[in-house]
């Protein structure tokens, strides 16, 4: 066992930093010199001190995300730097909501100043046509001897004299009482109408004061962004050059992780080397009630006796005893740290989620190659008594199982992690499932694994990024318009939240401020101590929306909601420094920056714990032509999609755009902002989105029409936007994420 111990002391994250080239993945930045390695891993072991507490936080402790704005550590890891450019790329899509907003006013108030204008000018033009009609009833008043309608009775007398007959003056009465209506009729309609022209003319010089105002914003906003813009790029330059080290500092926080990991189970193995216990197998611990000479049985915390293992006294101390072959499993787990991650990988070079963990299990089981039917093969054990070698499996009912981690107690577990890019020791997440104890054996009763409908988020080990629309075009805000500030961003580095960030977006109002859905759903209501009072609507296909803090709640546990309907009321609840709004958007349990989605309705969850357009060059590979670069999955799926190509047509699959850093998206939209990405969201910022050419931009030839015929079976496909007829028609733009052998 000693020499197990030494072994897995050597590995760590230091085997997965020098390697940088795997089979067929492709070319990647060379590794480090040795020189410059030295100085990284010393700067690194500095930081440790600074940047452990981040991770240091227990899962299951008392540490709550608090609402106010924390201090930015002065030595930055991989993740804080990564968070940081969140928060930036956050600020910029809100300054560039504004922007959009005020285009869309400016240009609302123009032509309402317009089409006053043009009310202006019938009403102008309907007045002057009353004034002549006026002129033309007074003449005719005139010549029957009537300057005005008052009076027509005494001149009626003065005629008489005069008439022939008694008809004449008749008809003469008739004549002047019509005459002298008329104008009366006439003059009032003349008043009305120069009234109406006035008013007319008044309400389009307000709408062009308006119009002009809006304009005069709608500018300032734009100067606004430009300036953001600058700011951004210069940042992120200056944060890509520091990429590298900060790269070093992250790998350097997690060796320390895996150590201190592997320190507590070498020190559990070396106490019951100590007390003389030597693990029994797994069948003589099944039965809590006929455990063998010297072990009772092992609570958890609930109370209840836990099958598959037990307890035993050494030194007026208890000791948890656990199976020979969950000790294996752990054991082995341990040793596959710092092995680099792959998709769908099974070793023994590199390791996907499954990889590892049916790597752990070899020596007693096959574990089925999807987790959905882990679940489905083991017995399922309370979460309470999970153990370590337990399986933990990861999901939710809208989205089903797509991570799986072996525990190793303390609230962490081993898992193939692609936010680190492998093996290595992390935190139980909050959305674990189910518990699995493959000693168990099958489950006594079937257990099936939720399912998720067709068009559900694709959820993959890892965090694999996709882009993800909720079909309802852009969400409507959280508070009503001129009622909140922006506040504390999504990716705020900071010791005091548990994860190390801020997992939302806070919005700081006046108590009592309407809190509203931001798009259809069902509402359930929780009270978690960190929030209080917390809405938290379930979208479908994995997406929810959180709203915390809240005063008072005004919706009932399985309401739908409609977008916009108001669901409570702004409050200072919970574990919060000052009244706002916490709003998170989370997609299969995992929290996602949510400033995209009520720009668009749309948005992305990342992978490898980096930001859209931050991505460092040694974590991306060459797809073979020139200097593109694509994430290393999709640089090997396009090297085998340009030789098939190459094939057919016997020409080179022609590229003209790859990998795209924020920078260059912030440059694009400044350009072409109605035809870019809001920075921040391209599916170029992953490294997964292609822009093609050599006849392929053109809808209907024979290029383009054979890509779609033959794309998606090498995990290429053209978005439903893009295609012909779609609301952004693109020929050229094709995006990796349809694995056929995912």
């Amino acid at each position: 066992m000693s020499e197990l111990f030494v072994r897995l002391a050597t590995v760590g994250m230091g085997e997965r930093m020098a390697v940088r080239r795997t089979a067929g993945r492709g070319a990647r930045v060379p590794v480090l010199g040795r020189g410059r390695r030295l100085r990284i891993a010393a700067a690194g072991a500095v930081l440790v001190a600074l940047c452990v507490p981040a991770y240091a936080d227990d899962p299951g402790g008392t540490n709550l995300p608090p609402a106010s704005v924390t201090k930015v550590p002065t030595a930055r890891s991989l993740e804080q730097l990564q968070a940081e450019a969140a928060a930036l790329q956050a600020d910029l899509a809100t300054a560039t909501i504004a922007y959009t907003a005020a285009v869309k006013k400016a240009e609302q108030a123009k032509v309402a100043a317009d089409t006053a204008a043009a009310t202006a000018v019938r009403t102008s033009a309907k007045a002057a046509e009353e004034r002549a009609r006026l002129g033309r009833i007074s003449a005719q008043a005139y010549q029957l001897g009537i300057p005005t309608s008052l009076g027509a009775e005494s001149m009626l007398w003065s005629l008489a004299s005069v008439a022939e007959s008694l008809q004449e003056i008749a008809d003469r009465q008739s004549a002047i009482t019509v005459a002298g209506s008329n104008q009366s009729n006439a003059y009032q309609a003349s008043l009305d109408a120069e009234a109406a022209a006035k008013a007319a003319a008044a309400d389009a010089a307000a709408k062009r004061t308006a119009a002009g105002t809006a304009a005069a914003s709608a500018k300032q906003l734009a100067d606004d962004v430009r300036k953001k813009s600058v700011t951004a790029t210069q940042k992120m330059q200056d944060w890509l050059s520091q990429m590298e080290l900060a790269t070093a500092v992250s790998d350097t926080l997690q060796r320390s992780r895996n150590a201190a990991a592997l320190a507590r189970w070498s020190e559990y193995l070396r106490e019951l080397t100590t007390a003389g216990i030597k693990p029994p197998k797994a069948a003589a611990l099944s039965n809590p009630a006929r455990l063998p000479r010297g072990l009772r049985p092992l609570n958890d915390t609930q109370g209840k006796a836990v099958r598959g293992a037990a307890q035993a006294s050494s030194a007026g101390r208890s000791v948890r005893v656990l199976s020979a072959e969950s000790v294996r499993a752990v054991s082995t787990a341990f040793g596959l740290l710092g092995k680099p991650y792959g998709v769908g990988a099974t070793g023994p070079d590199e390791y996907g989620c499954l990889g590892a963990a049916r790597a752990a299990w070899s020596s007693y089981t096959t574990l089925p190659r999807l987790v959905s039917r882990v679940y489905g093969r083991y017995q399922r054990v309370p979460g309470a008594g999970a153990q370590p070698g337990d399986l933990l499996l990861i999901g939710n009912r809208s989205v089903g199982l797509f991570h799986i981690g072996v525990a190793i107690g303390d609230g962490e577990m081993i898992a193939a992690d692609e936010a680190k890019g492998a093996v290595v020791v992390t935190g139980v997440p909050d959305n674990v499932y189910a518990v699995v104890r493959p000693t168990l054996g099958r489950p006594a009763a079937t257990q099936v694994p939720p399912r998720s409908t067709d068009d559900a988020f694709a959820f993959r080990c890892g965090s694999v990024q996709q882009t993800y629309s909720t079909g309802s075009g852009s969400w409507v805000w959280p508070l009503p318009d001129d009622t909140y500030r922006i506040g504390t961003p999504y990716g705020q580095p900071g010791a005091l939240w548990v994860s190390g960030v801020h997992t939302g977006q806070d919005f700081p109002a006046a108590i009592g401020t309407p809190v509203r859905a931001t798009a259809g759903g069902t509402a359930y209501v929780e009270h978690p101590a960190w929030a209080g009072n917390l809405v938290r609507i379930d979208h479908g296909n994995g997406i929810e929306t959180l709203y915390g803090h809240l005063s008072s709640i005004g919706v009932r546990n399985g309401q739908p909601m409609q977008a916009g309907q108001q669901i409570g009321a702004v409050g200072n609840e919970g574990n919060s420094t000052g009244p706002h709004l916490h709003f998170e958007v989370r997609l299969g349990g995992q929290p996602v920056n949510p400033m995209p989605f009520l720009a668009t309705g749309s948005g992305t969850l990342g992978w490898g714990g980096f930001s859209n357009g931050m991505i460092p060059n040694d974590r991306l590979c060459s797809n073979g032509a020139g200097v593109h670069v694509l994430r290393c999955d999709a640089a090997t799926a396009y090297r085998s999609l340009a030789k098939a190509f190459q094939r057919r047509f016997g020409k080179t699959l022609c590229i003209t755009d790859s990998y795209r850093s924020y920078a260059e998206q912030v440059r694009l939209y400044t350009v072409k902002p109605s035809l870019a990405a809001l920075p921040g969201t391209s599916n170029h910022g992953w490294g997964l989105a292609v822009d093609l050419c050599g006849g392929i931009q053109r809808f209907g030839s024979a290029e383009h029409e054979w890509m779609l015929a033959n794309a998606e079976r090498f995990g290429w496909n053209h978005p439903r936007w893009a295609k012909q007829g779609g609301s952004r028609p693109e020929p050229w733009h094709w995006e990796f994420g349809n694995l056929s052998t995912a």
